[in-house]
């Protein structure tokens, strides 16, 4: 039972998905081998892609790619290939996990707002560029920031730093407009009946189902997490399902555990 459920549960996060395997690959290393010297093994690789129903050709494709933009470097012990990622590859892999793992919103209790003046087309481009990490863009020309204004801040912007913040309806249709809003919805349906086809079977799960529902259900919340600012909740909407989609991705990802890499590569069959 517990492996037709593995299957259904991997089926229901796989559906309607639009996996893309060099990013679900990103995501394997991020979540199972993103401490440095941690590698993944060619065989628990495959093993995991075949699980999700990737194909191997598929796969091949996806590491020449991942290898090729500097993401992951590999090495070969014997006949088996062994992956890793590079410094550049963990810099960014760091940089969202603390984002995907959180399991709280941030709490910032004050804010500054930045205004530009009038500037030329290509300022104002080198500007926007340089407010793109850390904020988020009111208007053009404007940005929002938590805590008060550091003192880095270009100065030939217009700064104002202060505790209370009125939001209108349309920064929040802004911030997490209709489509991502559907998207959370959707996701909220499948987590549900992930939850209920695993009910009762968690511990009896594979190593190889296991791992391969996790890093599923890491890569889809990355996916809609990533795609918004990270802001205190109160910023979107009342009706937002995101609060009950974290809790319940946190609620099975502890149900899940977190298998190593080891554990996976024992239940190869040799």
């Amino acid at each position: 039972m517990s492996a037709r459920a593995a299957r259904a549960a991997i089926a229901a996060l796989s559906e309607g998905a639009e996996l893309r395997t060099w990013s679900l690959i990103v995501t394997v290393f991020g979540d199972m081998a993103r401490a440095p010297g941690a590698e993944v093994p060619g065989p628990v690789l495959s093993a995991l892609t075949r699980a999700i129903g990737i194909r191997p050709e598929a796969m091949r494709v996806a590491l020449h790619r991942l290898r090729k933009d500097g993401w992951i470097a590999s090495r070969r012990a014997g006949r088996v290939s062994h992956y890793f990622l590079t410094d550049a590859g963990r810099a960014q892999s760091d940089t969202a996990t603390a984002r995907i793992f959180a399991r709280h919103p941030p709490a910032a209790q004050s804010w500054h707002v930045a205004i530009a003046g009038p500037q030329n087309p290509p300022a104002r481009l080198a500007l926007d560029g340089a407010m793109a990490a850390g904020y988020v863009t009111l208007a053009p020309g404007a940005w929002l920031g938590a805590g008060p204004a550091p003192e880095t801040l270009d100065p030939g912007l217009f700064v104002l730093d202060g505790t209370t913040l009125r939001l209108p309806g349309w920064l929040s249709e802004a911030l997490m407009p209709p489509a991502l809003t559907q998207a959370y919805g959707e996701f909220d349906i499948v987590l549900a009946r992930v939850a209920a086809l695993l009910a009762g079977g968690f511990d009896s799960l594979s190593p190889t189902d296991r791992t391969a529902i996790r890093v599923l259900l890491v890569h889809r919340w990355r996916r809609l997490v990533l795609r918004h600012a990270d802001l205190p909740d109160r910023f979107f909407a009342a009706d937002w399902p995101g609060v009950r989609v974290r809790d319940r991705v946190h609620s099975l990802l502890d149900r899940l555990g977190h298998p190593s890499l080891a554990d996976v590569a024992d239940a190869i069959p040799a």
